[in-house]
């Protein structure tokens, strides 16, 4: 049984291969649901729809044409019913019954285009205007009533069996939320407290909330998000991989572009870490930026320092003392300069065979 706290709203042409609990349930064209109808309100089933067990309204029920219901029907309020409509195991109704064609889909657009906008979705409530304006003119009174803030919304063309919930388009799940069956989507984003028994096949992108827990495998061409203290019980394969640091992940991770670690820091956002062809993390966004320094700290950073050397001055040296360079006199210098260029001199010294260089 799928059952909703708030009202259930189920495109055209869609199987449903459960029984379905809601506060208002309404059907659009050819829907097919295997088990039983529970309507706590009213109840809006669109012509050649076909429900293989009971329906059981807590207010008003709206059956279009050619509906075939396999059970039994019980109304606890009116009923308006359209033509060549059968209801195999009998009906009750406690309010008037009329036989005409009630035109439900009146409020199945009002439903449908105010989720969309809420979603953000122009195109769908731009064909719903369209599919509104069509219509053969016919009114009927809205008592009001908006649909609650939990709201399951299957789009057309959509097959929810135990083996596999189909869906044509991308796929968004609330907070704490309890499915079983195989997910095949073209994107998905859950929220948190997710437990879901059985896997994740998507052609986009894979969004896992936090404190989930999946019983299956997550396959994507896309990317891979898991939340903290989320747990998947198979492997991934995916394109890329993001995965928080107080994850767990019981199975193999495959994917050719890079697996990356949400971590936390103190008082901070998770940083984003890679990890290299050796497994060592790389932490990215966490390069400790420099400190801004005072003015006084500036002026200290310049001051001249003492530099040891290889070459030890003693304490009777003066500034600019090299060894082997002694300080000489004017007269001397100037001496070796005139030696270096014009050679030595000699002279013989009168009265003596000495010579004198």
């Amino acid at each position: 049984m799928i059952t909703v706290e708030g009202d259930v709203i189920i495109g055209n042409h869609s199987s449903i291969q459960y029984c379905i609990s809601g506060d208002t349930v309404i059907m659009g064209e050819g829907v097919a649901v295997s088990g039983d109808v529970i309507a706590c309100s009213d109840a809006r089933i669109d012509m050649w729809s076909k429900i293989g067990s009971g329906v059981k309204v807590g207010r008003n029920a709206y059956l279009g044409e050619f509906v075939t219901i396999d059970g039994k029907l019980i109304v606890a309020g009116d009923l308006d019913v359209g033509k060549e409509v059968k209801i195999k195991g009998g009906f009750e109704a406690k309010g008037w019954i009329v036989v005409r064609n009630p035109v439900p889909v009146i409020m199945f657009l009002l439903l449908y285009i105010r989720e969309m906008m809420r979603l953000g979705k122009g195109e769908e409530v731009e064909k719903a205007l369209e599919e509104l304006f069509d219509d053969s003119g016919e009114e009927e009174e809205f008592d009001g009533k908006e649909p609650g803030e939990k709201v399951l919304i299957i789009p057309a063309d959509a097959k929810i069996s135990p083996e596999a919930i189909e869906v044509s388009g991308e796929a968004l799940i609330g907070s704490n939320c309890y499915l079983i069956g195989n997910l095949r989507v073209q994107t998905i984003e859950a929220g948190e407290a997710l437990t879901l028994k059985g896997s994740i096949n998507s052609e986009g992108n894979i969004i896992i909330g936090e404190n989930s827990t999946v019983y299956g495998s997550l396959v994507s061409k896309g990317q891979v998000n898991i939340g903290r203290n989320s747990r998947v019980f198979g492997g991934i394969r995916a394109d890329s991989v993001i995965l928080h640091e107080k994850a767990i992940v019981d199975g193999t991770i495959k994917a050719p572009a890079g697996v990356s670690f949400l971590r936390e820091a103190a008082g901070e956002k998770p940083p984003l870490a890679d990890v290299n062809a050796l497994g060592k993390v790389l932490m990215v966004g966490l390069e400790k930026q420099p400190e801004s320094k005072t003015e006084e700290e500036l002026l200290k950073a310049v001051e001249p320092a003492d530099i040891d050397s290889l070459i030890k001055t003693g304490p009777k040296v003066k500034n600019g003392f090299v060894p082997g360079m002694e300080k000489k006199s004017a007269r001397t210098r100037s001496l070796a300069r005139t030696r270096h260029f014009s050679g030595s001199r000699t002279r013989k010294r009168q009265g003596t065979g000495e010579h004198q260089s």
